[in-house]
């Protein structure tokens, strides 16, 4: 009776596995669509990766994703394949630690991320912004985070607009004035 219980544990757990295996799934972005804050692959919300590539066939990024929103951890990389930025999203709100790097790998930015808006930006805490000529980190107590269109103009917070929007930023402090610009 015993081997019995063991075998049958040992097949759900393999059946668990197996399953699980099969719901996360890696999407390449242009099968992607995204309407509404969700990301869906033939009609379903993608849960596992969103990925793309370089050229060169090395990995551009890789962003998890929860039943159709980002979660968890999003990396992007240079295209010699070193790591570009690392950050967390909670339910596509960026959330948590952000990390970007200088490709010889100093750090150029981090902040921290809370679940908070501010206005048409994110609220930012414990910012450090690198010099580009010695790479010298200049820390600030907040800042805020606003996400910039294609002519410039201010966009909505991280939860509202996809993945390929996220990276052209502007960092202000709480005068408004220009700390940081990624475009």
């Amino acid at each position: 009776m015993k081997r019995v219980i063991i075998k049958l544990s040992f097949l759900s757990l393999l059946l668990v596995f197996i399953s699980a295996d099969k719901a996360a799934e890696k999407v390449h972005i242009s099968e992607v669509s995204f309407l509404n804050g969700i990301y869906s692959h033939s009609d379903r919300p993608i849960t596992g990766e969103i990925i793309d590539y370089y050229e060169n066939e090395k990995l551009k990024f890789t962003y998890g994703a929860l039943e159709g929103r980002l979660h968890g951890k999003a990396v992007e990389f240079y295209d010699n394949g070193d790591i570009r930025s690392e950050r967390h999203y909670t339910y596509n709100k960026l959330f948590g630690e952000f990390t970007e790097y200088f490709k010889d790998g100093d750090v150029k930015l981090q902040f921290k991320v809370g679940l908070n808006a501010y206005g048409k930006g994110e609220l930012l805490t414990e910012v450090k912004i690198a010099k580009p000529n010695n790479h010298k980190l200049k820390s600030y107590d907040e800042a805020t985070l606003i996400f910039l269109g294609e002519k410039n103009e201010s966009l909505c917070t991280s939860e509202e607009i996809s993945i390929l929007n996220q990276s052209k930023f502007k960092i202000v402090d709480k005068d408004g004035k220009l700390l940081f610009q990624h475009n």
